[in-house]
């Protein structure tokens, strides 16, 4: 007798809970929040347009109720929901977490009864699967299903998914994003999709590098260009620099080892009057100097020549055409002299 009242009293609790799914679970005890006030709301309006068949409606409301305080009965609500409104593996899925979190609350009746529609689901689920052309597995690849991200894990195995179209999108650094919109089978069925490789971004890549084709010469135009400077003019400018820093060279030169050798001159006549041992050192130290202010005094006369010589004929000659003034000014320095050198020719 005893036993036959335990089971009446089984059977009495699953017909309760039944009755429960198909007319919404009361919402169970929330944290007193913002978020769990609002989620209350959400949640009895969800029930009511549940009550009144408006399921299209009414899963947005349980959805939202649940994201803002995940209590076991609202989940249930909106598995009921989407079953109700025709999304078998959106009901399917939300059912299994839920058999899952009534097993781990000891709450073996809703586990038990989350557990029968997820089986019963299962008859009526369609499949997509997603795979990867040849050469499409890119460094960065990101694919969506839905706009949510899948993981590389999830290519090339059978995913419930709801009746209806779906976009799966496909992108990486550097390349150009591809879209498609497919359309779920019927229940049982099997939808496989493989997704192209993408090409690549304008400016994405580095472009190959190809060698730049010289310019064809095209015909000469008077007007392209202004016209060079005559060669005389320039040959003449040259010549009247090079000659004056020749010549301020030479003369500069010419006054310091002119003022050097009068000392020495002095000191080597000084010395021998008095029969110094020295005296023949400061002799041919003189004599050097000397040496040196003759022959830059005689370069200064050479190259105020040619300086004159440019400043009154503006350097016309009768040279080969072409031919201009090359003149360099080098120091010298050895160790019995020091000036400075002229080399080449005007």
């Amino acid at each position: 007798m005893l036993q036959a009242t335990n089971r009446t009293r089984r059977s009495r609790g699953r017909a309760f809970f039944a009755v429960a799914l198909l007319c919404g679970w009361a919402a169970p005890a929330r944290a007193q929040t913002g978020d769990a006030a609002v989620a209350e709301s959400l949640f009895r309006e969800g029930k009511r347009l549940s009550g009144e068949h408006k399921f299209a409606e009414a899963c947005p409301k349980f959805a939202e109720s649940y994201k803002l305080d995940p209590g076991l009965g609202t989940l249930l609500n909106l598995a009921s929901c989407h079953e109700s409104e025709g999304k078998p593996a959106s009901a399917w899925a939300e059912f299994s977490d839920a058999a899952g979190r009534a097993k781990r609350d000891g709450d073996n009746d809703r586990g038990q009864l989350a557990e029968e529609h997820m089986h019963a689901l299962e008859s009526k689920l369609s499949y997509l699967s997603i795979g990867l052309a040849p050469g499409a597995a890119v460094s960065g690849l990101v694919i969506k299903f839905d706009s949510r991200e899948l993981s590389s894990a999830a290519l090339g195995v059978r995913i419930p998914v709801d009746p209806g179209k779906h976009q799966i999108e496909a992108s990486a650094p550097g390349k150009q994003p591809d879209s498609q919109t497919v359309d779920a089978p019927a229940a049982g069925g099997t939808l496989a999709v493989t997704l192209p490789v993408l090409q690549d971004a304008p400016g994405g890549a580095p472009a190959a590098t190809t060698p730049t084709p010289a310019p064809v010469p095209s015909a000469p135009r008077v007007a392209a260009a202004p016209a060079a400077p005559p060669a005389e003019s320039s040959n003449s400018h040259t010549g009247v620099i090079v000659s004056a820093v020749a010549t301020g060279a030479f003369v500069v030169g010419a006054g310091v080892t002119g003022i050097l050798y009068s000392g020495k001159r002095s000191d080597f006549n000084t010395a021998n009057n008095n029969q110094d041992p020295t005296r023949f050192d400061k002799r041919n130290q003189a004599a050097t100097l000397g040496t040196v202010n003759l022959v830059l005094s005689g370069g200064a006369l050479v190259s105020a020549g040619f300086l004159v010589y440019f400043l009154v004929t503006g350097g016309s000659n009768e040279s080969a055409p072409g031919a201009t003034a090359k003149l360099r000014v080098l120091p010298v320095i050895t160790p019995n002299l020091g000036g400075i050198t002229v080399q080449g020719a005007l």
